[in-house]
């Protein structure tokens, strides 16, 4: 039992079914994607719309929250796709899989002691490897124990 495209129309909600009658669908209308004038046939009433006469603005039919309705119902349906051009169309997975992470939860910060740490340890293991040079330099007769402790060395 397949309905008509006439029936189907009927079963939209209410909404949705008068924006389809004011705005008619993609394939008997084709809006623009980038704002126009408003004496444009082709003005997409998502995007806000000049006055060529006066130059000013006029804001979009519907605002972004209404656009978003608009959208969310017609997807329910599988019919978004027949929707003019929405600016800032970012629902569902497109939302997440295009998402701009914060710098901080991408790296984290942490504490002044976490970030120094590595170049800490680094700058003690080279320190712990010139020991002996280090401590020669303060006390001239630390040379005298290296070279005690060089000749006790084990042999075997």
């Amino acid at each position: 039992m397949s309905l008509s495209a006439k029936e189907a129309f009927k079963k939209l909600p209410e909404k949705l079914h008068n924006f389809f009658i004011k705005y008619p669908p993609r394939p008997f209308a084709e809006y623009s994607s980038k704002p126009s004038t408003i004496s444009d046939p082709n003005m997409n009433p998502f995007l806000p719309n000049k006055n060529e006469e006066t130059g000013k603005w006029h804001e979009p039919r519907f605002s972004l929250r209404r656009s978003a309705d608009l959208f969310k119902m017609a997807y329910k349906f599988g019919i978004h796709d027949l929707l003019p051009p929405i600016p800032h169309k970012r629902f569902y997975a497109e939302k997440y899989y295009n998402k701009n992470w914060m710098r901080g939860v991408l790296f984290q910060k942490k504490h002044k002691w976490e970030r120094e740490l590595p170049e800490k340890l680094k700058e003690r293991e080279e320190a712990i490897a010139k020991m002996d040079e280090i401590i020669a330099e303060k006390r001239p007769g630390y040379k005298k124990q290296i070279a005690k402790r060089n000749n006790k060395k084990v042999w075997w």
